[in-house]
């Protein structure tokens, strides 16, 4: 039978006195999904809410990553700066300490010639010539001849050093060019070093060339090198 306006609001009546007959009615009406909407609309509000909290979460720790990045910047330039200033302090050293073993090795060598009859002709010199010769001095003996003496100055000296030197100062090339830059004569060779490897020391006595350390000569020359 049709359902008139007075029938509508008695089951309206009925309906709002009844709210378990309010919930089957809307189970009858409205579909499982349109039923299941105000749950998935809770869901998605708290997922919404949890994606909020992890995405400040995660702006919290950019900002602390940018940060920590600012700091590690910060103190990469610190070091660098500070590293800098160390190479710049220890290449001054090794530039006095150079200069004061070179200085060292000069004044040996000026007394040890002079008591072996021998006189200075003029100042120590250093020559870049394939690697910087440290000492150059010349001299003259009793009967005015000319001889060089040509001095490597190590704070240790090893084999290696010597035998390198040892080529090098008898190298018919190099000696050219030793005598292009005014070596003019033959030369004694030695080493000048404060610690001296006993393979060093060997294969000097060996070689017939000269070792000076602080208290003089330990190890005299044999023989002169003449230039090629």
């Amino acid at each position: 039978m049709p359902l008139d306006y007075a029938d509508f609001r008695a089951l309206v009546e009925a309906l709002q006195a009844n709210p378990e007959w309010r919930a089957e009615l809307r189970r009858l009406v409205l579909t499982d999904e349109l039923l299941e909407l105000p749950n998935l609309v809770r869901e998605l509000v708290e997922a919404q809410r949890r994606s909020e909290e992890r995405i400040t979460r995660l702006e919290q720790a950019v900002a602390e990553l940018v940060e920590a990045q600012r700091r590690t910047d910060q103190h990469v330039d610190e070091l660098a700066a500070t590293l800098q200033d160390f190479r710049a302090t220890l290449n001054r050293l090794q530039q006095t300490f150079g200069a004061t073993l070179e200085e060292e090795a000069a004044s040996v060598l000026e007394v040890v010639m002079r008591d072996k009859g021998f006189r200075a002709l003029g100042p120590e010199t250093t020559l870049a010539l394939d690697g910087e010769l440290d000492v150059l001095m010349p001299f003259e003996d009793s009967e005015k001849r000319k001889v060089w003496a040509l001095v490597e100055t190590k704070a240790r000296l090893n084999r290696r050093d010597v035998w390198t030197w040892l080529q090098r100062a008898r190298d018919a090339v190099w000696q050219r060019r030793l005598a292009d830059s005014g070596v003019d004569s033959p030369y004694y060779l030695y080493f000048y070093a404060i610690r001296v490897d006993r393979g060093a020391l060997e294969l000097i006595q060996s070689a017939g060339v000269g070792l000076l350390k602080s208290d003089g000569e330990v190890v005299a020359p044999q023989e002169l090198i003449s230039l090629s």
